[in-house]
């Protein structure tokens, strides 16, 4: 699984930065013993994106930080599906793929379990009970009506007028 860390990505880059223009300024590359000060130098430097230094962020003002970073709270959006809900899966067409072709999977799958984010966010399983890697957003499902008839995708022999397996 693939985790998301712009903000630890973003502070590397920083960090990375003032490593190099440490390094061009004292012709070296031996950082370890100002590498407390490089740190000190972006705890102490003006952020644009809270409107402060790192440094001056406290449990006073920890609120205000978050505001101005996310703004004030979305309300809390509700769920559209609900556990068991069956549903289709939105498929990713290819670069050189028909527009006309089917934009959603032909397998159907029912909601495991919603998960409260902002925005929500579901899990879905396969008929058999296998849950499906990742999680879903909205939309990206589709609701349907499980009606039970579930077209055969490709005959795999046929004998004398009589159907051996399929799928």
């Amino acid at each position: 699984m693939e985790a998301k860390a712009s903000i630890v990505e973003r502070f590397n880059r920083t960090l990375k930065t003032k490593m190099w223009k440490y390094f061009t300024e004292m012709n070296t590359k031996c950082y370890i013993d100002v590498l407390g000060k490089l740190v000190y130098s972006y705890n102490h430097t003006w952020h644009r994106s809270i409107r402060m230094e790192p440094s001056s962020v406290s449990e006073g003002n920890q609120t205000q930080v978050w505001l101005t970073l996310y703004g004030q709270s979305l309300k809390e959006s509700k769920s559209i599906f609900k556990v068991g809900d069956t549903v289709r899966i939105s498929r990713e067409k290819l670069n050189f793929e028909k527009g006309y072709t089917q934009n959603w999977t032909r397998e159907i799958f029912t909601i495991h379990q919603i998960l409260s984010r902002n925005p929500i966010v579901y899990r879905v399983k396969d008929l058999s009970g296998e849950i499906i890697q990742g999680t879903f957003y909205p939309q990206e499902l589709q609701k349907v009506s499980d009606s039970g008839f579930y077209p055969v995708e490709k005959l795999l022999e046929q004998g004398k007028g009589m159907v051996k397996a399929n799928i």
